[in-house]
């Protein structure tokens, strides 16, 4: 499938593979460089199998391991094509991802392989679990990534998304050989990935290299049940109002967290929520909003403030933290400008076409980005929403839209308060 935005002459194509992987290119002739994702939706909430569960932090470990082959390490076989690569893995998701200007088509390959072609020994998984293990000790001395995993534990307690993205010291040193293939086998099947490409690369041109892949497909009413019981995992936990914790820092850090109502819409119409939602906090915490410089010049809120929204198939959060010795007064302000701009939403008017042209701004500046596109082709999820749709999207977005599901989001939401001192 092919579409074209006429507006940016770019041209989108897509397709899905006989082994049922999509595949999504963003040709861009004119560019010297390409990016290129392979991702996996297997994030860190996926921790069922058919019949059991594996140690949390499996996802974080898997996207190590893959690199490491019996005989190699892909991260070298890049280094010698000249390309930069890395891997990420998030609550949802674990992409892995190279950067290049030349050689497209063998680095493609390396990709491919090192996705494809797991490779687990318990040596390998021994000296791993070193590695990561200080990696988490590292994390759990930070006081900014405690405050948000634990904010997050607080809404979510007791579910898949309670436990930190790498797990913990005792739950990695429990990995096996043994979860790693049956995990393996999965989530990584190939209707379970996406391959997005940005850059002077075509369709066409990559197909021969994917058509070598294996065709089998697997399991997939399978894996749609699991992600279910995870969905119920997640939606059955319950909200802790309040957490208190004592770690070395200078001054206490506070977060609000807010879970909203598990998200019922898929593709177009999850894209224009989360859109519309990430607007509507631009205009009540963007640092170009009249209400963040009321707060701050009122010194409710000072340079450390920040604010992080996720939405996934399975939850919906806000978070909003910051360094304060006047944790009540944060939280009771932070409260209130959300209760008033729900019930007056008119105050919001006279910023909403500004701050709507700031998000279509950063978009359309996007569009010179190969990581940024690729980064935006869309997800199974959101109906493959990508950057072009979404400038579509928002500029079809008004002010009544935009409130409405910002009070659908709060209406139904329970809170969190979280410090750290």
């Amino acid at each position: 499938m092919q579409k074209h935005y006429n507006q940016y002459d770019e041209t989108v194509e897509s397709t899905r593979l006989a082994n049922g992987m999509k595949v999504i290119v963003n040709p861009k002739p004119q560019f010297n460089s390409i990016y290129a994702m392979l991702t996996a939706d297997f994030g860190s909430i996926n921790v069922r199998l058919k019949n059991r569960t594996v140690p949390a932090g499996i996802a974080h470990f898997m996207e190590h391991k893959l690199f490491d082959k019996e005989h190699y390490d892909s991260s070298d076989h890049y280094a010698a094509l000249g390309a930069s690569d890395n891997a990420f893995t998030s609550f949802a998701q674990t992409s892995y991802l190279f950067t290049a200007t030349d050689n497209v088509i063998e680095n493609l390959r390396v990709l491919l392989d090192l996705v494809y072609h797991p490779f687990f020994s318990p040596e390998k998984i021994a000296k791993e679990q070193g590695i990561i293990g200080q990696e988490i000790l590292m994390y759990q001395d930070d006081p900014n990534s405690r405050l948000y995993f634990d904010t997050i534990a607080n809404l979510y307690s007791n579910s898949p998304l309670s436990a930190d993205i790498a797990g913990d010291i005792p739950s990695i040193a429990q990995i096996t050989e043994a979860d790693l293939y049956a995990t393996y086998r999965q989530y990584y099947q190939p209707g379970n990935l996406t391959l997005t490409l940005c850059g002077p690369v075509t369709l066409a041109e990559i197909l021969p290299v994917l058509q070598t892949l294996p065709t089998t497909q697997g399991d997939q009413a399978e894996l749609r049940r699991l992600k279910q019981q995870t969905k119920r995992d997640i939606q059955n936990s319950v909200v802790i109002p309040q957490r208190e914790t004592s770690l070395s820092v200078t001054t206490p850090k506070l977060a609000v967290g807010y879970r909203g109502p598990a998200p019922t819409r898929t593709g177009r119409d999850f894209a224009q929520q989360e859109l519309a939602f990430g607007i509507f906090l631009q205009l009540l915490f963007s640092e170009d909003s009249d209400i963040y410089q009321h707060l701050y010049q009122t010194g409710i809120i000072n340079d450390s403030f920040g604010f992080d929204f996720e939405m996934e198939a399975d939850y919906h959060f806000l978070i909003l933290a910051m360094d304060t010795e006047q944790p009540e007064r944060f939280s009771d302000a932070i409260g209130n400008v959300i209760e008033q701009a729900l019930q007056d939403p008119q105050r919001l008017a006279p910023q909403f076409n500004l701050i709507k042209n700031e998000e279509l701004g950063e978009r359309i500046s996007q569009m010179n980005s190969v990581s940024a596109i690729a980064n935006q082709l869309g997800t199974a999820l959101d109906g493959y929403t990508n950057l072009f749709d979404e400038i579509e999207i928002i500029n079809q977005l008004d002010l009544k839209t935009v409130v409405k599901l910002a009070q659908a989001f709060f209406r139904a939401s329970q809170k969190t308060i979280n410090l750290i001192k």
